[in-house]
């Protein structure tokens, strides 16, 4: 339940972190074009006008902490969702992806059903059906752990409810170790494609290194 707690506080924090950038980015670099999404973000009046004695930029940091306050990022559908807008075509989450994750030393075959050297194996025109099936398999593997995080949160909280056994010894250890797998390659991946972004939408350099991520 900590382990999936702290995956919706990543990409929570995550997400508030590029939006917080991109207009600080803009603040520090008026020629910066920002796209047409960023028209349906919708920030606290409050968190904005609000004083603080950091500086000016730290306002749209708060603005934004307070904006995914009451979200939670517990399907990969909402991952999907706020972040692919950042990123560039062939670069979105997550089956553009599927062949690197699967290729990485960490990855386990308990999460896309087919190991790297397996993959690697396969002839050029298999590997487009074993990536989508390996996709298959992916969500699957975060939808049960979603839905068991979810399980045991109101069983626990539900004394008529009986909570169900854990079937393994070592399955806690195997959730946690897929649940670092995919937001250390998460991690990864945002930071490189936030830089891209920036710089795509006309920010110097120099001004990317300032707004961090």
């Amino acid at each position: 339940m900590f382990g999936v707690g702290a995956l919706d506080a990543y990409f929570c924090d995550a997400y508030t972190d590029i939006v917080a950038a991109t207009i600080i980015a803009k603040s520090r670099h008026p020629a910066l074009i920002l796209p047409e999404f960023f028209q349906d973000i919708r920030f606290p009046v409050r968190a904005i006008l609000e004083p603080y004695a950091n500086n000016m930029n730290w306002r749209w940091r708060m603005a934004a902490r307070k904006m995914m306050e009451r979200e939670n990022v517990l399907k990969l559908s909402a991952v999907q969702s706020l972040f692919n807008k950042f990123f560039q075509p062939g670069r979105k989450f997550f089956r553009d992806l599927l062949a690197d994750w699967i290729a990485h030393p960490d990855g386990r075959r308990r999460l896309f059903g087919i190991t790297a050297q397996r993959f690697h194996a396969l002839p050029p025109g298999q590997r487009a059906r074993a990536a989508a099936d390996a996709l298959t398999r992916f969500e699957e593997r975060f939808r049960t752990i979603f839905q068991r995080r979810h399980d045991c949160i109101h069983n626990c909280d539900r004394p008529r409810v009986k909570p169900q056994p854990i079937s393994a010894a070592d399955i806690v250890i195997r959730v946690l170790d897929d649940i670092r797998f995919f937001v250390t390659r998460c991690d990864e991946h945002i930071d490189a494609e936030f830089r891209r972004f920036l710089l795509a939408a006309g920010c110097p350099t120099a001004v990317v290194g300032q707004v961090g991520y």
